[in-house]
């Protein structure tokens, strides 16, 4: 009989982005038939009663450089899936963050957003480049972004501080232009901002916007409002994550660099559902739009809502948003496409009829022209759900 292959889990289940990675990690191992698991919370303590019975390889959520230096210990092939510490001396699956800044600004940017401000813990190393995306997404729209100077030092495994004061937030937040879309470097972030916001009196999203990163439902559906949130696909990292650690084991090469993987779209909810725009037929065709995303508009749709002449709307609204009518129709299209691709079993067939689209071939045709692949490419590529979760 085949032994088995112990593979030690260093990830904590009071997280919702390691349980999704752990999510990941169960599918791949259903590929794996001798595969089973032993797991340890991201603490000292916990770590170190694995040597006892060591596994044969580790995936680990390393945020401390005291875990990174337990685990070196091991001499044993470790792949690392947090981005708190990039440069630690352990292969490591991540997430583009430039990327994931990107999708923050333009979604601000899309609603009319003129003035920025990102939040994020200074020391985690996923916060310089989501911070560099966002503002040179923001510079090329000619505009700045504030940063939050403040020195909190939140640990990931203490959630329990979210809604605490923070006088230093607050007192920043309030003393910024309104409107403003404030980037938070992830959901805990984001909830904190939130509750400033509330405690100094400020509107969510009317006089604050807000973004999160990594789309924990959970969390960001407790937040007040809701919190909007960049989704990146957890599930997959940890596919890819137990792959590497497959071939590792097997004695390849490590990987030069870390495996990125690329965010997959802004999951909008009330705390950033603003229209910023100060050309009122602008916004009203913006929201007549956007409301009409799963019907075929047309241009003279647009016009006809709002009752304004066809080649005014359409200079007003390259002036506003840098873009012309049709193209705001189709990025609705694609966006309502984009959400039902992610988090829907719907046929490609359904999908295009859902989004607005005259047709499949209309639908996969305009898909790859503006996305760069295939929508099935595309759902198999950021698919971030767990099969138990339909």
């Amino acid at each position: 009989m085949k032994s088995k292959t112990k593979i030690g889990l260093i990830l904590s289940f009071r997280l919702d982005y390691c349980r999704k990675i752990l999510h990941g990690v169960r599918r791949y191992a259903e590929t794996q038939s001798d595969w089973h698991f032993t797991h340890a919370e991201p603490e000292i303590a916990a770590v170190r009663a694995l040597r006892r019975d060591p596994p044969e390889g580790l995936i680990a959520f390393i945020h401390t450089a005291e875990l990174a230096r337990e685990l070196r210990r091991f001499r044993l092939p470790v792949v690392n899936v947090c981005g708190v510490l990039p440069r630690l001396p352990f292969p490591r699956v991540g997430i583009c963050n430039e990327m994931v800044g990107k999708l923050a600004a333009e979604h601000f940017l899309d609603r009319g957003l003129r003035q920025f401000g990102f939040v994020s813990h200074p020391k985690h190393g996923y916060s310089a480049p989501r911070r560099q995306g966002f503002e040179d997404a923001v510079a090329a729209a000619g505009c700045a972004c504030f940063r939050y100077a403040g020195r909190d030092a939140l640990d990931l495994n203490q959630i329990g501080d979210l809604w605490s004061i923070n006088a230093r937030l607050e007192a920043w937040l309030a003393s910024l232009p309104k409107p403003i879309g404030i980037f938070a470097g992830n959901d805990i972030y984001g909830v904190r901002v939130l509750e400033a916001c509330r405690r100094a009196g400020m509107r969510v999203p009317d006089d604050v916007a807000v973004i999160g990163v990594d789309n924990d439902d959970l969390l960001c559906g407790l937040a007040h409002p809701a919190l909007s949130s960049v989704s990146v696909p957890l599930e997959r990292k940890g596919e890819i994550a137990a792959d590497l650690l497959r071939r590792l084991l097997a004695n390849a090469p490590v990987p030069a660099r870390p495996i990125l993987v690329e965010p997959t779209a802004v999951v909008a909810r009330q705390s950033s559902d603003v229209l910023a725009l100060q050309d009122r037929d602008v916004a009203d065709a913006v929201a007549f739009i956007r409301a009409s995303s799963h019907l075929p508009l047309r241009v003279d749709d647009v016009v006809r809502e709002v009752a304004a002449s066809r080649r005014g709307l359409e200079r007003r609204f390259r002036r506003a948003l840098r873009r012309g009518i049709a193209a705001e129709i189709g990025r609705a299209h694609l966006d309502r496409a984009r959400q039902f691709l992610i988090a829907s079993d719907r046929s490609m067939a359904e999908i295009a009829q859902l989004s607005g689209f005259s047709g499949n071939v209309q639908f996969s045709v305009n898909f790859r022209r503006e996305m760069g692949c295939s929508p099935s490419e595309f759902r198999d590529r950021h698919r971030n759900r767990s099969p138990d979760a339909i």
